[in-house]
């Protein structure tokens, strides 16, 4: 009895710290956008306030730096190490199942397909350094509040939540692949339309937004999309879909157009 009572508590305290860190990775991730942009950004995958890798990467380093904890070169090294595999292999699932590649590292010096890059991998190694020294004590004390507070229960309602975002973002994403490549279709077509008109200017071409924007195109051809669509769209301004070589920005761009004529139109 003793036993299952150690595994549960020990399964309901990795939960909570796979959702701790998810949570802290998911507003440095969004913070970072937001500056950027000036304006608050979800940078999540999910709706939710949580970016599952970061809970995944912490929580793996976490379990692989106990016999080492306190020799800061070794623990460098092997959270850098383990942070770019799972990165690694998270942009390539990604885009594997849903036919976008959802960040970029192909302009960062020492990469590798893009995918990961030698001086974010050495990032990661600094900043955990920081988290394991001056973040986890704080988010320790936290977790095990928490779990005396409300024991498994409170991981498994996490759990299921968790569950619940990432069915419904994985239902509205399996056809947001399509829908983007649509849009950047549209956008070149138009692109092509203005160069082989004979008024149209090579700075008119440029300015393809402006048919929409004046109403000029009706946009009857730029398929919908939902909030979840459009939010990741935001969120990850560097994403590359599978199809097209029109950007991500021209296609948020395009498809914020026409959201504004639509609601104008009601």
């Amino acid at each position: 009895m003793a036993y299952n009572l150690t595994l549960e508590y020990n399964f309901t305290i990795w939960v909570l710290y796979f959702f701790a860190y998810a949570f802290v990775g998911w507003l440095w991730e969004s913070g970072y956008v937001s500056v950027r942009k000036r304006k608050w950004t979800n940078s999540g995958f999910l709706n939710g306030p949580a970016i599952p890798v970061y809970g995944f990467s912490m929580i793996a380093v976490l379990a692989a730096i106990r016999p080492f904890e306190n020799n800061l070169i070794a623990v460098y090294f092997a959270s850098a190490i383990m942070i770019t595999l799972i990165e690694y292999v998270t942009s390539w699932l990604m885009e594997v199942f849903f036919h976008a590649r959802w960040w970029d590292y192909s302009k960062v010096p020492l990469n590798l397909n893009g995918r990961v890059a030698l001086p974010i991998s050495a990032f990661w190694g600094v900043g955990v350094l920081v988290i394991v020294k001056v973040i986890h004590p704080l988010v320790s004390r936290a977790v095990l509040h928490l779990a005396a507070l409300h024991g498994i229960f409170g991981a498994i309602v996490l759990l299921v939540l968790f569950a619940f975002d990432f069915g419904f973002t994985l239902a509205n994403v399996l056809a947001f692949g399509a829908a983007t490549k649509r849009i950047g279709d549209v956008i070149e077509d138009k692109k092509q339309e203005l160069r082989e008109r004979s008024d149209a200017t090579l700075e008119s071409a440029k300015n393809w937004l402006d048919t929409y924007r004046t109403g000029q195109d009706t946009g009857e051809k730029v398929p919908r999309l939902n909030y979840v669509q459009r939010r990741l769209l935001h969120g990850f301004p560097n994403l590359k879909v599978h199809g097209t070589d029109t950007s991500a920005k021209e296609i948020t761009a395009l498809a914020d157009v026409m959201k504004r004529r639509r609601k104008q139109d009601k």
